[in-house]
Parts: C-alpha cells; structure tokens; sequence
C-alpha cells in the first residue's frame, strides 16, 4: 500500500487513507465473453518498476497467463474488490513492451471494428515478439517412485508418470500423458505435500538478442611484430594478415566468419591465436538485420518542376506540425519515390520519424534498397517474410529509437515508432492494405489514427487513386498534389487494345498475332517483354467433357486451380492439395481437361513460341521461398531473362528501365465479378501494369488483349485517363449508392452446419431492423458469393449507411443482443474491401 501525504485531497492532516496500487491487464486468452481487462494488485516488490505496457505473467481461471498491463490506478482500501483481487506474479524479462500510442490504438480498433480487445493487441504486440509462460514440474526426490505413496492411487500414478517423463516435465505435458479426470486436485495435493516443485519460465521462440564474439590484434601482436610472423603457420599468417589489413581499413574488430572467410584459416587456427595472447576476443549482442549493410550511400538527383513543387508543398505541411492528409496523385514514373525520398530527409532534419507502408511484403526489398542507399542503417523493415529473431531485432531497433524510418507491409502500421512527422502510404489504392482476417482492420484509417496522435502529415500515394480517395480530395476533405508528367518528359507508353473475340473468329489463341509480333520485335532488339495475367496456375478448373465432373474443393464452394507443375489441383483460398486425376473419378473417362488460363500456362506458351527467349515467371507459387521474389527481379532488372511473365505482382511498383513492351493476356478477369469495385479494380490493374513500360529512355509500348473492348474501364486504361474513369465510376457509384456515398458492413455468419449459419444470419437480421434507424438499409441475409470457405458455410447481411452513420454502435449493439452461443459464429467487416 501507498501512503497519501498530508496535504492529499482530503484536506486532512491527521487521517491516512491507505490505498491499492491496482493494474489493468488484458490477458492473452481465447475464451468468449472475456472482459477487456481485469484488475489485478500490485505487489510492494514491483510497485517502483511496473509501468504500462509491460508484459506481466498472472494467474487467471486457475492457470497462469501472459499479458499487457493498460492502466495503473488507485483502489481505496475499503473497497469491496480488493479483497477479491489477485497480485500480478511478475514481470517478463525482455519481453516486447508497447507504447501508450499503441494501446490507444488497440482500444481504437476494439471500438470501431468490433473486435476484441485481445485481438487488437495481437496485431500490436504479434506472438512472434511475445513469450510463452511455462511451469516445470520436478520431483524434490529424483529417486520417489509411486510405490512409495502406499494406497494413494492416483498421486501414485502421477508421481510414475512424471518418473517417466525424466523426473521433470512442462505442466501441461504431464497432464496429457497423466490424463487423469482430477488432476488439478491430484496435482495441487503432491504440490502441498512438497513432493513435487514447480519452477516458472518464459519461453521465447528464438528471439532472444544474438551474442556473438568479435576478434581484433590483442597486446602480443604488436610485440611479434611483422618480422615475427614468418614463425607462426602458415594459416595463422593468414588470419593475422586479414586482421591487420581490416585495422587499417578502419575496422578494429571482425566476426570469427569474417576471419575464416577472408583468411581461407581454420577455427583452430584461430583459437589458437587467442590461446597465446595474440588475439583478443569479446562477446557482445548483434542485432540480426534483415538487410546487408552498404556504406555506399545515394546522393539526391536533381528534382524535375514537378517534383520540386509537389516537395514544396508538402515540406509546407510538415512545417505546421498538424495532422494533415494528402494525396500525391502522380502518372506512373512520374518520380514519386524521390519525393517521398525528400520528404523524409526533411522529416528526419526536424528531428521527427517516418513510416514508410507499402501494399505487398514483394515490394519491399526493392524499396528498401532505394531508401537504405539514402538513409542507411536508420532504416528498419518489418513484414512477415522475416524470421523471428530478424523481427525481434528489428522491433527492438524501432523502439530503442535506434531506427528513425521504418518501411513495412499493412503490419508496420503497429511499429513502435515514436515521434512520427510523416507517414507514407506508397499505392494507397491496393486492397491488400485492407486486412482479412479478424479484426479486419483497414491500414489507411489506422495511419490517420496515428497521424492525428502525432499531428503528422500522412501522404497517400497512387497513379490510380481508391475512388473515395479522389473523391476526398475534391471535396477539400484532403489536400491533392498532382504530378502529371514523367520523369524527363517520357511518354506514357502507347496502348493497342485487341479484341479477342475477332480473333477467335480466326483462331482460338493464347497470344493474337499483334502481341507475338511485337514480342518477337523486342526480343530481336534486346529489349524486354513483360506479360501479365492475375491468375496462377495452368488452368483455372478441371473438367470431364464426357459427364461434366468437375474438380472442386471440399472444403469451400470452388473449383480447383489445375498446377503442371506438379500436376496437383489445388485450392487458392484453404490451400487444399490434391493429385490431378488422369481418369474422370465420376464416369471412368479420359476426357478430363483444365479450362481458363493460368501463369503457368501463358510460360508454357512462350516458351514453345519464343524457345530462344529466357523466361521468368512471378507468382505466388514461383516466391514461397524466403528472398525468391527478390532474386527474381533483381535476375530481371540485370538483364538475365527476356521476358517476365507474372500476375499483379508485376503490376506494383517495380522499375525495369529496358521494359518496353507489356502485353495483357486477359484484362477480363476481374471485370465481371460480382463486386461494385469490379470496373475500378481493373482499371487500377492495367494502368499499373501498363506504367511497367517505357519508364527508360525507349518509348514503352502496352497491348491489352481482352474480350470486352468496350468497356469504360478498359478504355480509360487504354488512354491513361484516371479523370475520365473517375467521372463515369462515380455516375454509377451515386445512382446505386455505393462508397464513397455511403459506408457498408459485412456481417458474415459462419459455420460448419449450413442450417446454424443461415439462422444465425436470419436472427442477426431481424435484430438489426429492431435497433435501426430508418436510414440504415439491411440487404439481406442470404448466402456470400463464396457460400463454403474453410469448412464454414457462410450466409451474410449487409449493412448501408450515410457516410457519418456510426455503424460500429449499432452492431455492437446488436451483437449483445444476441446469445453467447451465436455471437462467436459471426464474423465483422465494417467498410469492406470486398464482399466475397
């Protein structure tokens, strides 16, 4: 307890009011209707170092959890729940802390997406950067066996279990092997009876700070002098030989792998050198950088007019040190990198951070080359392709201030960076900055949330902005900065649009005759072809053209994709594997054939039309190995294939200045989807991916082949004209009013019985038109266009609001009107990326 002195509020000098030091702790726990927080004491021993955001382990239901301290306060004495609260057991060492910026962002995302408080500080402080709190279980007497507890049967069976185990085990894997119905009360007797000690650990999955030993000259070496080498071997010259040489280079100290490598010595060589005194040694921690290290560092080039006055506005906003959004709406190789370049180097000279949000973990090495030759080793990065030590490092980097610029996929929007002037969110448009899983949070309202706590300037930027992202900008909600001509005056590539279905009049064709005519043209001028189709794979589903079978996943409402590479079937949403069959399964029949075109299929294609081409394909499949897609289109930049084939991972943000031919295989494959960002999301596709082209000094040359030549959104592409798709997409967007003239929630009711899925759903509808107001239209229930994803049957209501309807308030609303038992089974999307 806490002593108030004599002049605390009471105004009394003579009465002590004594009082509780209470934390708030969120506990990391699946369970359903788990409280925010509970309120646990602060023990005398940890009152002077607890302090909010460290991670603590408590007991909780009777077993000791991990969690994240939100809030200190103060509880009278007197208080009736004091009696009932139970003392935080401990700190975690080393743990990952969080700021005061993150938890408010995690209660922030707990309000607006409906979510969990626990989920939302999952996404702050992942599992890969947190601890795991075990309990070790040993016999205080190695040699007790159960015969020596007489007629006590079951402690006797686990005093033999735990024997069996090597005499200590974690708890829980002596409760699966003891598997006893009352094992608490078995255990917590041998526990009394001081038969059996327990020890606390914390567990970290590899993630602990690297030690590593550096070697450099010790005392002796200077006494050897040069004139003395000539008696140590050979293999110890060598060693001593590198060690200097690097001295001199001004680098005093090396790591036993440096040495090796560099001497072609042995390890023993080595040790025997620090056995004599020659060298010295010393241990120290090395942060893991996911990056290697360059002391080459890029100067600025000269800004073109555009650039300089999109910097000038934008150092402007920075000035006033007021939470501001703009949108840099530039053509593509209009040079936006420079100026984001730019308005970091002016963010950093005023003391202030940056966060730099890309939309694919693809695009970051390339990215983080171009910043890390600006910005050196202040640069952090932060995705899911880094190992767990890299990310560890990498937070710890972040949060000792160390980094001052951080460049990440839709996860970094957590970093733990403070004091942030800028954050950039390079092609604001793509969806995947929207997450999909629960808390389906989007990456764009969260940094808005960030740039107001740090009355920062948050820069969006895109040659083909998100409707609602123009549409703010011309209503003055936010500021546009428009480049509208590239780099050095370059002409945005020239687009030939071929019908298809002209040509399948003559012949059905993967390739019309224009585009292997312009490919052969390229290849014999040396320049390079990229070839683009958002569609992995060889063929799209499998068929029986005898009795119609077709290949479709069990475990959700689709068809398999068809891979020759393996000859599997596999499923694009659960990951489901399976052989591809040579015989129908249903009628016995050979006449089984993939239909709809695949990656796979169009380097099929190439290579049997182009055998003197070399070939690279970028998909999903071609970069599950770490680094891949990086080796991929470094191998491309330098010349060392012709011809990259690819889906939209082609399409975002990669420079190759020898490009100057881009073909669409098919344009179709997003149009027709039954989603109201169809048109948009196509034309934002091809005009991406056309931007690939001409970005050197040869003009580019783009042709788009496609069945619907017709539509608005492919003619816009075509002409490289976002104002007029703008113009139309909005007539169409007003009259169904659709974002941005109104805000949407998806409310997915999911399970593995279909009849459990629709109910909830209906029951979620009809409590929803209770609460409503007249102005929140509900569509629906009815099954999503994905009725069976991941086992779930799925059945959804839609809601439609005006744009400053609180729609969070009246699903939360509705939710605790529902049964515990249903409220798990649903699922919130508020503003919805997509609607499958």
């Amino acid at each position: 307890m806490i002593q108030p002195d004599a002049h605390s509020q009471t105004g009394s000098l003579w009465e002590e009011y004594a009082v509780y030091d209470i934390a708030e702790v969120v506990v990391d726990v699946e369970a359903p209707d788990l409280a925010p927080t509970y309120s646990y004491l602060i023990p005398e021993s940890l009152r002077n170092q607890l302090k909010v955001g460290h991670c603590v382990h408590v007991s909780f239901a009777g077993r000791e959890v991990l969690g994240y301290v939100l809030e200190r306060k103060t509880l009278p004495q007197d208080d009736p729940l004091c009696a009932k609260l139970k003392p935080i057991l401990g700190i975690v060492p080393e743990a990952i802390s969080i700021t005061p910026e993150q938890i408010a962002l995690a209660r922030w995302m707990e309000e607006h997406y409906v979510c969990s408080l626990q989920d939302a500080l999952r996404c702050v402080a992942p599992n890969a950067l947190g601890a795991r709190l075990t309990i070790k279980v040993r016999l205080r007497d190695p040699n007790l066996r159960g015969r020596d507890l007489g007629k006590a049967v079951k402690q006797a069976h686990l005093i033999e279990t735990l024997y069996s185990l090597g005499g200590e085990a974690e708890l829980e894997e002596l409760r699966k092997a003891a598997a006893l119905d009352d094992f608490r009360t078995v255990y917590k007797t041998l526990l009394s009876k001081q038969l059996l000690l327990e020890k606390r650990e914390i567990v970290r999955s590899g993630t602990a700070l690297q030690k590593i030993k550096l070697y450099s000259l010790g005392p002796a070496a200077e006494v050897i002098g040069l004139a003395g080498l000539g008696r140590r071997s050979l293999q110890q010259q060598q060693i001593l030989h590198v060690l200097q040489e690097s001295t001199r280079a001004g680098q005093a100290e090396m790591t036993a792998a440096e040495i090796i490598e560099g001497s072609g010595a042995s390890y023993a060589s080595l040790r025997a050198l620090v056995k004599q005194g020659i060298l010295s040694v010393r241990e120290t921690t090395r942060y893991r950088l996911p990056y290697k290290a360059t002391s080459r560092r890029t100067a600025p080039p000269s800004l073109t007019q555009s650039q300089q006055q999109a910097t000038q506005r934008i150092r402007s906003f920075l000035q006033s040190r007021s939470p501001k959004t703009l949108l840099l709406f530039g053509v593509t190789a209009s040079g936006k990198t420079e100026v984001y370049l730019d308005a970091i180097s002016y963010t950093l000279s005023q003391g202030l951070n940056a966060l730099v949000l890309l939309p694919e973990i693809a695009l970051t090495t390339q990215v983080a080359d171009t910043f890390i030759g600006r910005f050196g080793e202040q640069v952090a990065l932060l995705h899911s392709r880094l190992s767990e030590g890299e990310r560890y490092d990498e937070w710890r980097r972040v949060q000792s201030g160390e980094a001052h610029i951080v460049i990440g996929a839709r996860s970094a929007i957590f970093a733990p960076l403070q004091n942030i002037g800028l954050i950039i969110m390079d092609e604001e448009h793509e969806p995947s900055y929207k997450q999909e899983k629960v808390p389906r949070y989007s990456t764009r309202a969260l940094a808005e949330e960030r740039a107001q706590y740090n009355n920062a300037v948050l820069l969006l930027g895109s040659a083909t902005p998100a409707l609602e992202s123009f549409y703010a900008s011309e209503c003055g909600t936010i500021e546009r900065i428009e480049m509208l001509e590239r780099v050095d005056n370059r002409p945005l590539p020239h687009v030939h649009i071929v019908d298809m279905r002209q040509e399948f009049q003559k012949k059905p064709t993967l390739f019309a005759q224009p585009l292997v005519e312009a490919i052969a043209d390229r290849l014999s001028r040396r320049e390079q072809v990229i070839l683009f189709l958002n569609r992995r794979g060889y063929s799209q589903f499998v068929l029986c053209r005898d009795c119609g079978w077709t290949a479709r996943c069990p475990n959700c409402a689709i068809s398999l994709a068809f891979h020759l590479a393996d000859r599997s079937l596999k499923c694009h949403h659960c990951n489901y594997l399976s052989s591809a069959p040579l015989l129908c399964p249903q009628c016995g029949g050979n006449r089984v054939k993939g239909f709809g075109l695949g990656t796979e299929r169009v380097e099929e294609e190439a290579l049997l039309r182009f055998p003197q081409a070399r070939i690279a394909r970028l998909d999903r499949d071609t970069t599950t190995r770490k680094e891949a897609h990086a080796r991929i289109v470094r191998d491309f930049r330098q010349g060392e294939a012709d011809i990259l084939i690819g889906t939209q991972m082609v399409a975002k943000g990669l420079d190759f200045p020898k490009v100057t031919l881009v073909g669409v295989i098919n344009a179709d494959t997003a149009i027709n989807m039954p989603d109201f960002r169809a048109a948009e999301r196509t034309f934002q596709l091809l005009t991406q991916v056309a931007g690939r082209a001409g970005r050197g000094d040869i003009a580019g040359e783009v042709i788009i082949q496609t069945f619907c030549p017709e539509h608005y959104a492919i003619q816009a592409a075509s002409r490289h004209d976002y104002i007029a798709f703008y113009r139309q997409e909005l007539i169409y967007r007003k009259e169904l009013c659709y974002p941005p003239f109104s805000r949407l929630a998806n409310l997915i009711c999911a399970s593995t019985n279909e009849e459990v899925a629709a109910s909830g759903a209906e029951r979620l509808a009809a409590v929803l038109a209770r609460l409503r107001p007249a102005s929140v239209e509900i569509i629906g229930p009815a099954p999503a266009s994905i009725p069976k994803l991941k086992t779930q049957f799925r059945h959804h209501v839609v809601l439609r609001a005006s744009v400053e309807f609180p729609l969070h308030l009246l699903i939360r609303q509705a939710l605790g009107s529902l049964p515990s038992s249903l409220r798990p089974l649903i699922m919130v999307d508020i503003d919805p990326i997509s609607m499958a």
